[in-house]
């Protein structure tokens, strides 16, 4: 039998992945900066924000997205001890909350995944909540310390739509169980861990079934309202 890890890359599973998540990050980051210049707003990006504080937030993905980041984490061999004991830490103090409740300073750290120039050290393979997230206000403003600063964030209706349907996919192509009233999503950290803690299990589909995973209602709780595809105020 086969490895998470031996599955997932003998069946072009991190390919299709990577190219699907890929994809949906391109159109949604065209049609940002199209909405820019028609609105002439300006619009801040990874490579134009110098203060990451996006990476401070509560970043919620598809078990589909933990494990292409665990793929380059075991390729580039950052699969260590040390680094699952500092994903577990971080999904333990993330459990119960909302992204809302995380954003106050006294629970806000910075991603793991971040190195020591602030830069994201899984870019190439980062979520598609991570690679659709722009905002229309200055940077700093993202700290949240300051309540009455509005930040204008863009939110894409078809791109989250595409998402779900590339999530659903991959739950088929791994033939996993379909759990009624719930998904196998859950924060960034949680994932990651939860997708190297099975990439060398042969019973990993048992293993996966078996975790709990966020009832409907949870996943509402941290998913942000629908607002189409209009940058939006949050």
């Amino acid at each position: 039998m086969r490895t998470l890890g031996e599955f997932v890359r003998e069946e072009g599973v991190l390919d299709w992945l990577g190219e699907s998540i890929g994809r949906i990050i391109d159109q949604a980051t065209e049609a940002v900066r199209e909405g820019a210049r028609r609105k002439l707003v300006p619009m801040a990006s990874c490579f134009t924000c110098t203060t990451p504080w996006c990476c401070s937030v509560m970043v919620v993905v598809g078990l589909h997205e933990g494990v292409l980041i665990a793929s380059a984490l075991r390729a580039s061999q950052r699969d260590t001890p040390e680094l699952r004991a500092d994903l577990r830490a971080r999904a333990e103090a993330m459990a119960g909350k909302t992204p809302d409740e995380w954003r106050r300073p006294e629970w806000r750290r910075q991603c793991v995944f971040l190195n020591e120039r602030g830069r994201c050290s899984v870019y190439a393979v980062r979520p598609r909540s991570c690679g659709t997230a722009y905002v229309f206000s200055p940077p700093e403003w993202c700290r949240g310390d300051e309540p009455e600063r509005k930040l204008q964030v863009n939110i894409q209706r078809r791109e989250a739509l595409e998402g779900e349907q590339i999530e659903e996919q991959f739950r088929e192509r791994l033939a996993l169980r379909k759990k009624v009233g719930r998904r196998y999503i859950g924060t960034l950290p949680h994932m990651v861990l939860v997708a190297l803690e099975a990439w060398d299990r042969t019973d990993f589909r048992d293993y996966l079934r078996q975790l709990p995973w966020p009832t409907l209602e949870e996943v509402r709780r941290w998913l942000p309202p629908d607002r189409g595809a209009q940058p939006a105020t949050t």
